[in-house]
């Protein structure tokens, strides 16, 4: 992560605690989204700077450095990773082309279709998805339903969530095919494998 630039659309949530993380462990975050716009500097954001601002005036684009774009500006700069974080049906068709990041990770839900993660796939564009992605979410509520704290929580999320997502992305290299195809591929098995296990 050292020095890899970052841009997270949304800072809800998803995108505040991934702001604050990847930055943690080193990554340049170059620009935030919410809904009233992007704030963007290309020397890198202050995270507590940042999270101040939104606390007190609602918007990151009061940041009061860098340059304030357009919602959709966010696809289209020359960031490593792009995290998209609040809405869904963000990248369409036409945005295809402008996106200039490496790595795509959906902390959104459904935030384009298969056929377009295809087509970024094609672009050599790797794209994480969401239901992959995500899935901390789910994990840290069966790990509360189990009455666990946060410290062992995270553990869970992290220990299953880097071994999936190694299996999918080995997979998805070693087959040639997208992320999303590997995930699902693996999932299905699973399932069949818990169904047979039932009947036996």
């Amino acid at each position: 992560m050292k020095n890899s630039t970052v841009a997270i659309e949304g800072f809800g949530n998803v995108g505040w605690f991934a702001a604050k993380y990847l930055t943690e462990h080193g990554a340049k975050l170059v620009a935030v989204s919410d809904s009233k716009g992007v704030i963007y500097k290309k020397d890198g954001l202050d995270f507590k700077k940042l999270d101040q601002t939104k606390k007190e005036r609602g918007t990151v684009t009061t940041y009061g450095e860098g340059e304030i774009l357009q919602q959709k500006d966010i696809l289209g700069l020359d960031v490593d990773i792009l995290i998209t974080a609040a809405v869904p049906d963000l990248i369409k068709k036409e945005d295809i082309e402008k996106i200039k990041a490496k790595l795509i990770v959906e902390g959104s839900n459904i935030p384009t279709t298969p056929e377009l993660e295809e087509d970024l796939h094609k672009k050599g564009v790797l794209v994480i998805p969401d239901f992959v992605a995500n899935a901390g979410g789910v994990i840290s509520s069966y790990a509360e339903y189990r009455g666990k704290n946060p410290d062992q929580m995270f553990k869970t999320i992290e220990k299953k969530i880097r071994v999936n997502t190694e299996k999918v992305l080995k997979r998805s290299r070693k087959n040639g095919v997208k992320p999303r195809d590997s995930a699902m591929e693996i999932a299905v098995e699973r399932i069949r494998e818990a169904m047979m296990k039932r009947r036996l």
